[in-house]
């Protein structure tokens, strides 16, 4: 099948509306088809066998460990620390939000959760308090950008495991490009609250009240720690830090008892279905990957960047395109799992570090998260928060720049993911 036929396969059925996962099913079965050399039945194989691997067991157990802080009253101590910390900051509640989300970015892990999740919780108040909805809207979900790089994101598991790299290095990596966006935020945000004159700061909180705030969230901000340094010291795996995790979220549940077993129930309802939903389009795009390598395309991209590109400067220009155009479209997770094997080949071919261009690619690809036309992050921000498209598009256009000049200082400083990655 040539690859026009396949991106016209891929286009159609992204036109009609369907899942992403059925794209790639159907993308699949396009590609099957077409090459009486595939057999049908090693293609439904692969669909299953791309769910059976020992590292995906993280994904779930992350989810669940994220639903549970949650539930346990953690966010809500969070949120205090967040609040005791930007008190003296112009825009409170907006550095509010994007402490928050950098906070508790080591229980979601998800953009899209990170987003969903403040937009119903700080929306509200931010509109009350004089915020535009837009701009309420545009730093959630720009701030949920911070979730995926800190860890335990989910793309870095799915990006390590369909590249073989060490998920413990690219979560050490993930740090700092994760602190550097939640800085750009901090000081784009006061420039934008001290123009337009939202809530000025209220004097710096007392001692005594950071100690206070400070002691209640330390077990969420502590979680993140544990995962990294267990897997780097080799006391676990990423699978069984997953584990340990969920044991650790319990246990703050037990001593709180804030939560009631109804809101346990709805963890698991929450962690069966954003499950349900990644390891669909896992099968899917593995299964459509066994295809695409079988067709010898993976290396034929390989190839055409190296010839393109020249040298580790244009690749990365050339795949920011590609993915910040890739990913108006399409989901995060699929992309990573059908591009990141086609990416990295080149990427190394031209001598880029695999963990520098890892973060490098997954942040990219959450970039298009909040970019028209279909931004899922984007999307999931604006029907919670009721903000039409329109002015969230308008007000995201600064947001979007900064988002960018970042992506060129990871892309040109290799040691934003290096020197941690390699601690």
């Amino acid at each position: 099948m040539s690859p026009t036929a396949l991106m016209g396969a891929f286009l159609s059925m992204m036109v009609i509306g369907l899942p992403i996962a059925f794209v790639l099913l159907g993308t699949g079965i396009a590609v099957t088809l077409s090459d009486p050399d595939i057999l049908s039945v090693a293609y439904v194989q692969n669909i299953i066998v791309g769910t059976q691997s020992f590292p995906l067991i993280a994904i779930p157990l992350f989810i669940l460990a994220g639903e549970l802080m949650n539930v346990s009253g953690i966010t809500r101590r969070l949120m205090d620390f967040a609040a005791a910390m930007t008190a003296h900051m112009v825009g409170g509640l907006a550095q509010v939000n994007i402490v928050l989300s950098t906070l508790q970015a080591g229980m979601t892990g998800s953009a899209n959760a990170e987003a969903a999740m403040h937009a119903k919780m700080l929306n509200p108040e931010m509109v009350k308090r004089g915020y535009s909805p837009a701009f309420a809207a545009i730093v959630t979900a720009a701030s949920a950008l911070i979730a995926p790089m800190i860890p335990p994101g989910i793309g870095l598991i799915l990006y390590g495991f369909v590249t073989n790299l060490s998920i413990g290095q690219l979560f050490m990596a993930g740090i700092l490009p994760g602190l550097i966006m939640m800085t750009g935020m901090m000081i784009l945000a006061h420039f934008v609250a001290k123009r337009r004159k939202y809530e000025q700061a209220t004097g710096r909180a007392s001692g005594a009240v950071m100690l206070q705030t400070f002691w209640g969230a330390l077990p969420a901000m502590l979680m993140p720690a544990i995962i990294v340094i267990g897997i780097r010291i080799g006391v676990f795996t990423a699978s069984e830090a997953g584990a340990v995790a969920v044991l650790y979220a319990l246990l703050f549940c037990a001593i709180y008892r804030e939560c009631t077993w109804k809101e346990l129930e709805e963890a698991l309802w929450s962690t069966a279905t954003m499950t349900s939903v990644i390891m669909i389009i896992l099968a899917a795009s593995t299964a459509l990957s066994w295809a695409l390598s079988f067709e010898q395309l993976p290396q034929q991209v390989a190839e055409m960047l190296v010839t393109v590109a020249e040298d580790r400067f244009r690749l990365f220009l050339i795949v920011a395109v590609l993915l910040l155009i890739a990913g108006m479209f399409v989901e995060g997770t699929a992309l990573i799992l059908i591009l990141g094997p086609m990416f990295a080949p080149a990427a190394a071919k031209l001598g880029v570090d695999p963990i520098h261009f890892g973060i490098f690619f997954v942040y990219m690809i959450h970039l298009g998260g909040i970019t028209p036309p279909v931004g899922t992050v984007m999307f999931t921000t604006c029907i919670i928060a009721r903000v039409p498209l329109h002015d969230f598009i308008k007000e995201s256009l600064p947001w979007l720049a900064m988002l960018l000049a970042i992506a060129g200082l990871i892309a040109a400083v290799p040691g934003t993911a290096t020197w941690l990655g390699y601690l």
